[in-house]
């Protein structure tokens, strides 16, 4: 026939479609008036090709059976594709239901799907053993359908409080077998939201997550980039929020489970990220409990994540309420994964941690913190260190606040080795920048004011000849000698005081030292005497005690010619007298 129908109907044939591809869908008017049993046979007929009236050679149509069956579902009403479907072969009702799902608007799909969940779940249902057929709708309507008719979908489906159907839904969303991209998951995530399903939108988020962290167990390459994409589809969608960070303030609310989970969740997404500033990992240090940073931390704290777990510990070491701080350090001193990190926690809240640019914290607020970790129970052990990190921190301090902090720590055993690394970090800098002369002058007084005699022998002992092997910085030995005069001269101020102390002693150790100090260094050293209050029988003594007993003779030689090049005849002169 050349309008390419049959005898036995109005459907068309296979092929032939009109050339906007549509005339198939207005042939099919007859399935709106048919019996359903009416309907299944002819479609089975269809499939078979002994259609009753058809002309011969039309054959099997298995075609047209899937458009009429097509047509019978978008064009019947709901309560008769519920009512009908269990008259329909499986195969053929799931056909019908899930192109209901598909082609008709989403609040129609909903009534389908809740109506035949609900058939389903009567008594002799599929809940009872009888044939399943939701599962394959709600597949096809969260796999399929757009995104916004998904959050509809998901809306309805718990204002009818068909809860099990909503968590289906997302979780067949959020499988990695979906098809459904991060950016899918991103755009339901503010669906959902927009909705009011505030609580399964942080459900299909956690999902998401889950999801990927399971996946990873098989493909663990593919975990970071997973991360990241969906990481970035949120801020794509929503640049203005912190998603992960509302949602994991969220979580850990909620019960025992959910917060493990959650940890866990957290750590291997800050473990993956590598893209520049994490905020994750700054949110967790600055607004997590305590026992939030500790179980995250302790995940993360071995190799090679460890200097993530350091970036948390820096954020939360900026934490300004000192009650805070203590239970960090209590609950970090606890945990077996951490234990050994104590220390380094304890020097980050000396520094202010990630804020160190607003220098360490004072005196005072450091003896809060002594007090606060005696009030939360921590082990002592947790306060002897922190007056121990108190006083090897250096940097913005003052020489009195350095002897102050040095006296509170109370075994003699800390007391020392704090001493030798104050002196060793101080002749550093000194060295490096001959503008903290003034500090370390402070720090000698200060402590041969407090009777710490070991500690000012440490002090100029790691000036003079420090025990870091890196070559002395080019004009230390000018430093050495302005810091030795300045000592030398006050010294020789005091009442009762010998001026050969503290700077004679430094000067002594730096002339001794052939090896460190160069031959023009010694030039510069004496120029800086002769502008001291050092008289020139103890310059010429200091003189021929040092260089003059130097072992390399021709090291001593060059010290003695650059002396007489700068006019320091006499100077020279004491320097070859010592050899007589």
């Amino acid at each position: 026939m050349s309008d390419g129908r049959t005898a036995a109907g109005s459907e068309p044939a296979l092929g032939a479609e009109s050339e906007d591809g549509e005339a198939w869908s207005s042939g099919y008017e007859w399935v709106t008036n048919c019996t359903v049993d009416g309907f299944v046979g002819r479609v089975q007929a269809m499939r078979e090709g002994d259609e009753p009236g058809t002309e011969g050679g039309v054959g099997p149509r298995p075609a047209a059976a899937v458009r009429a069956l097509h047509a019978f579902a978008v064009r019947r009403s709901v309560d008769e594709l519920i009512s009908s479907a269990a008259r329909f072969h499986d195969r053929d009702a799931v056909t019908v239901l899930a192109t209901a799902a598909l082609y008709r608007n989403i609040l129609q799909a909903a009534e389908l799907a809740i109506k035949q969940w609900d058939v389903e779940h009567e008594p002799g249902g599929a809940a009872d053993g009888g044939p399943r057929l939701i599962d394959g709708v709600i597949h096809d309507i969260a796999c399929q359908r757009t995104v916004l008719d998904v959050a509809v979908f998901v809306r309805r489906c718990r204002d009818a409080g068909r809860h099990e159907m909503v968590d289906r839904t997302v979780r067949v969303f959020t499988t990695p077998s979906s098809g459904r991209t991060n950016l899918d998951k991103a755009l339901l995530y503010v669906a959902l939201r927009d909705e009011k399903c505030v609580e399964e939108a942080a459900e299909l988020l956690r999902l998401s997550l889950v999801a990927i962290t399971e996946n990873g167990a098989q493909t663990p390459d593919t975990v970071p980039r997973q991360f990241h994409d969906l990481a970035g589809a949120l801020h794509h969608v929503s640049p203005s929020e912190r998603i992960l960070e509302e949602w994991a303030d969220a979580q850990l609310q909620l019960d025992d489970d959910f917060v493990h989970e959650t940890r866990q969740i957290i750590a291997q997404l800050i473990a993956t990220r590598t893209d520049g500033r994490d905020t994750l990992v700054e949110h967790v240090g600055k607004r997590r409990t305590r026992h939030d940073i500790a179980e995250i931390c302790g995940r993360l704290s071995r190799p090679p994540h460890a200097a993530k777990c350091a970036e948390i510990r820096r954020h939360a070491a900026a934490r300004d309420k000192t009650e805070d701080l203590a239970e960090i350090v209590r609950t970090w001193y606890e945990s077996d994964a951490l234990k050994g990190t104590t220390e380094d926690l304890l020097a980050d809240i000396v520094a202010r941690g990630a804020a160190r640019d607003a220098g360490p914290r004072s005196l005072r607020e450091l003896d809060r913190l002594d007090t606060a970790l005696s009030n939360v129970n921590a082990p002592p052990e947790c306060r002897r260190m922190l007056r121990v990190a108190a006083a090897v921190h250096t940097d913005g301090r003052t020489g009195a606040e350095l002897v102050a902090l040095l006296g509170k720590v109370e075994r003699p055993r800390d007391r020392n080795r704090a001493a030798r690394t104050v002196a060793r970090r101080l002749a550093a800098r000194v060295l490096a920048n001959s503008a903290e002369a003034d500090l370390f002058v402070e720090y000698v007084h200060g402590l041969r004011g407090a009777g710490r005699t070991e500690a000012v022998y440490l002090a100029c002992k790691e000036l003079a000849d420090p025990s870091d092997p890196v070559p002395a910085p080019e004009g230390s030995g000018a430093v050495v000698a302005r810091i030795a005069a300045r000592l030398y001269d006050a010294d020789l101020r005091r009442d009762g005081r010998d001026p050969r102390r503290d700077g004679w002693d430094l000067l002594e150790r730096c002339l001794e030292n052939e090896q460190r100090i160069t031959p023009q260094e010694v030039a510069v050293v004496v120029a800086q005497l002769r502008r001291s209050a050092m008289n020139e029988e103890d310059r010429h003594f200091l003189l021929r005690a040092t260089v003059g007993r130097w072992s390399d003779a021709r090291r001593r030689e060059e010290a003695v010619a650059e002396l007489s090049e700068k006019g320091f005849d006499a100077e020279a002169r004491e320097v070859i007298r010592s050899l007589r």
